[in-house]
């Protein structure tokens, strides 16, 4: 019986700690993580606080050969643009806050490139101490900027499901769960997710040993 009961606790204590730990690895993303070129596309830029004092500002430069059209005001923050001859370079968003264990989500509207390649999204995130975190490194470096695939084709040609039309991709933008190619960055709800699966599995576990 303490076999059992040690087994048990072990089970839920793995379940514990990636619950707790998951958030910690999100990062600053930008989604969906794969664009048509020359399409125009809602974007979600999606900022979760992984600091102990609330996030209060952020810098998004927007690559070359993407067209920045405009945003989506948020309640509460502030938003300026950046311009080199008529062309927006980065926008940035103040005078919120985002709480620890809390993300914000910030809409754009661009046009993609016409050339297909990687266009990292880079970003500096800024804490009320006055902290700064640049996400503008490699896709395997400790704070990677965020990184939007521009392909030729659409996802029909490989045989995925169809292109969905403008009109849906606004909608489908904010709910995609962001996930980056080659960046290992995760909307901070995917974690909970997880986390919240992985007592569940413990717990269950746990019954079948016990039992």
């Amino acid at each position: 019986m303490k076999r059992k009961l040690s087994v048990v606790g072990a089970v839920f204590g793995v379940g514990a700690m990636l619950a707790v730990a998951a958030p910690a690895h999100a990062h600053v993303v930008v989604s969906p993580e794969e664009v048509k070129a020359g399409d125009y596309e809602t974007l979600t830029v999606s900022v979760p606080t992984e600091k102990e004092v609330p996030t209060t500002e952020v810098r998004v430069q927007v690559p070359e050969g993407f067209l920045l059209s405009g945003v989506q005001p948020v309640p509460g923050w502030d938003h300026s643009f950046e311009e080199d001859r008529g062309v927006v370079t980065a926008v940035t968003f103040s005078g919120g806050e985002i709480w620890p264990r809390e993300f914000q989500q910030f809409l754009v509207q661009a046009q993609a490139p016409e050339e297909p390649g990687g266009y990292p999204w880079k970003a500096t995130q800024t804490y009320e101490d006055g902290s700064t975190v640049e996400w503008a490194g490699a896709p395997d470096s400790e704070e990677p900027a965020s990184v939007v695939e521009v392909v030729s084709g659409g996802p029909e040609e490989s045989g995925s499901s169809p292109e969905p039309s403008d009109s849906s991709a606004s909608q489908q933008a904010g709910g995609e769960a962001g996930v980056l190619a080659d960046t290992g960055g995760t909307n901070p709800a995917v974690y909970a997710g997880l986390g919240v699966a992985s007592l569940l599995a413990s717990a269950l576990l746990a019954r079948r040993l016990l039992g």
